[in-house]
């Protein structure tokens, strides 16, 4: 089959959550279809060309790959003016409507995959089915974010929040078919469509995250990585320095703290002026960070879907420490593959225990490694993608 990929950034490099689940997808589905890939791009980017697929950019002012900053808040303020959500006005651009026009005229495609409901409302030629891979319910990440943070960010998330709503249902319902991280994000997208919601989870690369000795690592390391742009994953690095972590030096003094992931507000960056705790920004390669931590965190309060950074972290042979709500959407139990817990007394208990019982931390990385290497390779869940594609064109 012929596949059009419509993505809100390019997917190359796979630097993070986004991104990587893309990258993967788009590659693994490349090896079985012939793939084009229309992608939003941001000011100099260029696709790197490591994917075995033909990309068509199409450059706009910004992208969710820049950094937070003057045009983003000036868009955001102006969005309070509109019927229509600051995700609508981010990702929708009259410059990609016309070279998807141009790109369906002149070449024919059997399918369409748009990447995240922001991308949704973009018009599709009539007659060719369109899979929507929603990434995660973000209206729900919305509502979620409005409830904590400054004033001003609250009342704009709460505004937010009801505008998307109804903009990424009706995404929902335009789709052929859609496709969710998890299975909880499946059961509401099937509330709002009364359709049924096929699981593609995200998935882990095990020869781009290869398995570490853990007895190298230092015990009283803790490392968290994610992009810093990304609300949900800064709020996360804040709480965790301003609650979890004086718990844990406490019991623990010679314990540290990484912060690790592109474009950290000043905020974030200004947590790296606490003992013991270390702000990287952008770095090339997160791995050498995770190889030398005993212990990953992944503190967040807000999110949907699956956490990319979960399944790597286990690919590496580290052990987790996260709230239920950091690990959902993974098939990970608590006490077997990783150590659950919801308040800051608990999770700096978990982490304590971690450091002082290595039997402990190398039997819940060696259970997760086995779960990842049978569960989450990006070559299986593909072909599960592969049977949507295969069920909506035996329909057509």
């Amino acid at each position: 089959m012929r596949i059009l990929f419509l993505t809100p950034y390019l997917p190359d490099p796979p630097d993070f959550g986004g991104a990587a689940r893309m990258f993967h997808l788009i590659q693994e589905v490349a090896a079985r279809h012939e793939v084009v890939v229309l992608s939003l791009a941001g000011p100099g980017e260029t696709p790197p060309g490591r994917l075995p697929a033909r990309i068509v950019p199409v450059p706009v002012p910004l992208t969710a790959r820049q950094p937070p900053g003057g045009r983003k808040r000036l868009g955001q303020v102006r969005s309070l003016l509109s019927r229509r959500s600051f995700q609508h006005a981010l990702y929708h651009h009259p410059a990609m409507q016309r070279a998807l026009d141009r790109l369906t005229r002149d070449e024919r495609f059997d399918l369409i995959q748009i990447e995240f409901s922001q991308m949704g409302g973009y018009r599709v030629p009539p007659g060719v089915p369109v899979v929507l891979d929603i990434h995660n319910v973000e209206y729900d990440v919305l509502r979620q974010a409005a409830a904590r943070g400054s004033l001003p960010r609250r009342i704009f998330n709460q505004i937010e929040y009801r505008k998307f709503r109804r903009e990424e249902v009706a995404a929902w319902q335009r789709a052929t078919a859609c496709v969710a991280t998890s299975a909880a994000d499946a059961a509401v997208v099937r509330a709002a469509t009364g359709r049924e919601v096929a699981v593609v989870p995200n998935g882990v690369d095990l020869d781009r995250f290869p398995r570490f000795p853990l007895d190298q690592a230092d015990p009283a390391a803790l490392v968290f990585v994610g992009a810093m742009r990304y609300r949900p994953n800064a709020d996360a690095a804040r709480w965790f320095v301003e609650h979890v972590f004086p718990r844990v030096r406490a019991a623990l003094p010679t314990a540290t703290f990484t912060i690790v992931g592109a474009d950290p507000p000043p905020d974030v960056l200004a947590l790296g002026t606490v003992p013991g705790v270390y702000v990287t920004g952008t770095v090339p390669d997160v791995r050498p960070w995770v190889e030398r931590a005993g212990t990953v965190v992944v503190p967040l309060r807000a999110g949907g879907g699956t956490r990319l950074k979960i399944l790597e972290a286990f690919a590496m042979g580290r052990p987790v420490v996260s709230p239920r709500l950091g690990a959902a959407g993974i098939d990970a139990k608590d006490g077997e593959h990783l150590l659950l817990a919801d308040t800051p007394d608990a999770i700096a208990a978990a982490i304590t225990r971690l450091a002082a019982d290595a039997t402990l931390r190398q039997a819940l990385a060696d259970r997760a490694y086995a779960l990842v290497r049978e569960r989450y390779q990006w070559r299986a869940i593909a072909a599960e993608l592969d049977a949507v594609y295969a069920r909506l064109c035996t329909k057509g």
